[in-house]
């Protein structure tokens, strides 16, 4: 028998208490384990009869005491640490149980709604974080430049879903450079409650944060103040965090942001490179810069969808009479249009729910026409 151990049978189901009770575990139930966790925190509302409902509906009949040990740090322990001559429930059942609920969840939140679709451009996307990810990569800030619907957060998104809880937080930038919403916000990202107070919630992320941690800032240009110049209190934060934890940290800005972010540097034609900034010159973000490589080394996006990525949406949805050279061009202006991407997916969810409503497969007919409707409400107006 094992030595007993501590077990905290509070129900505390933030990241850091989920890790910890996760190492208890054999290795192929961490992962599990600190996803059902989130699943019951976010999703359940803490409430393990929803759970249990959820369970018994996809065949696994345990009642909510059991999950609730699970969670507990009790699988194979009682309330007091000593060890049991079998666990609650066997670990081949608690993953196939988990995974289960993990598909089911998946599929629900596609429910109802024009699936994430990886273009070319997500892919860069995706690509770029996974090699900024890498535990030999030298340079662990990583720079996404793009405009607005030019697929970023959406891929963002779809990245953190597969690369489970708690080890990709995904923060949108507050409206302004606040540090006590920023940390609110980052805190949350690891199931830390909003309500503590800004010391407690930092000292929750210092712990929550581990070399294998990616965070990913989208919209970051909001946090730079320029009253402070080169004092920068989030940025600071930021690089702090990264040089102590040896996490990655990817930021995501607008192209309009980038003359701030590499200001003092510029691009010599004859030389074909980058010239240093003068001596004495303020350059605040040359220490973000080089620890992402270098000003080569962002990830750029096209101004606009391109061509393959609208081809690629067009396939995915199966979108009939598409494949011509016109029905192409018809949909490539769509994505040009304000809003660009999510311009193509507002048009395509339309036509996509009037075609279920027909009970006819999605064609192109149905595309032309919700434009023909957008187009008759904009005379209307």
């Amino acid at each position: 028998m094992s030595e007993p151990i501590t077990i905290d049978t509070s129900l505390r189901l933030d990241h850091v208490t989920l890790e910890t009770r996760a190492a208890h575990l054999p290795e192929s139930m961490r992962e599990n384990l600190v996803w059902l966790g989130a699943f019951v925190r976010e999703q359940c509302n803490r409430d393990f009869e929803i759970l249990t409902q959820q369970m018994l509906e996809l065949g696994f009949k345990h009642d909510k005491t059991t999950w609730n040990k699970v969670l507990k740090g009790q699988w194979k322990h009682d309330s007091k640490g000593k060890p049991l001559e079998n666990p609650i429930i066997s670990e081949d059942r608690f993953n196939r149980a988990v995974t289960a609920l993990r598909k089911h969840e998946a599929d629900r939140e596609k429910m109802g709604a024009v699936p994430f679709v990886v273009t070319p451009t997500a892919q860069s996307i995706i690509d770029y974080l996974t090699l900024k990810r890498l535990p030999e990569r030298v340079c662990k800030f990583g720079v996404v430049i793009g405009e607005t619907g030019t697929q970023k957060t959406a891929s963002f998104k779809e990245y953190r879903r597969l690369n489970n809880h708690g080890t990709t937080a995904l923060v949108e930038a507050p409206e302004r450079a606040s540090m006590s919403q920023f940390m609110t916000d980052l805190a949350r990202e690891f199931g830390y409650s909003s309500q503590s107070n800004y010391q407690k919630k930092k000292d929750y992320v210092l712990q929550a944060v581990k070399r294998r941690t990616m965070i990913i800032v989208d919209n970051v240009q909001r946090l730079y103040e320029p009253k402070f110049k080169g004092n920068q209190p989030i940025f600071n934060f930021l690089q702090k965090l990264q040089e102590d934890t040896g996490c990655t940290v990817i930021i995501c800005f607008t192209p309009t942001f980038e003359k701030t972010f590499t200001e003092g540097f510029l691009f010599d034609p004859k030389k074909r490179r980058y010239s240093s900034p003068a001596r004495g010159q303020d350059t605040f973000f040359e220490q973000f810069i080089g620890r992402a490589g270098g000003i080569r080394s962002f990830l750029r996006l096209p101004e606009y969808p391109t061509e393959a990525d609208v081809e690629t949406i067009a396939t995915a949805l199966r979108v009939r009479g598409a494949e011509n050279k016109a029905a192409k061009a018809e949909l490539y202006d769509l994505a040009c249009e304000p809003g660009r991407i999510r311009r193509l997916f507002e048009v395509l969810q339309q036509a996509k729910a009037d075609a279920d409503a027909e009970g006819q497969p999605l064609h192109m007919n149905h595309v032309r026409a919700v434009v023909a409707d957008y187009q008759t409400d904009e005379v209307k107006e």
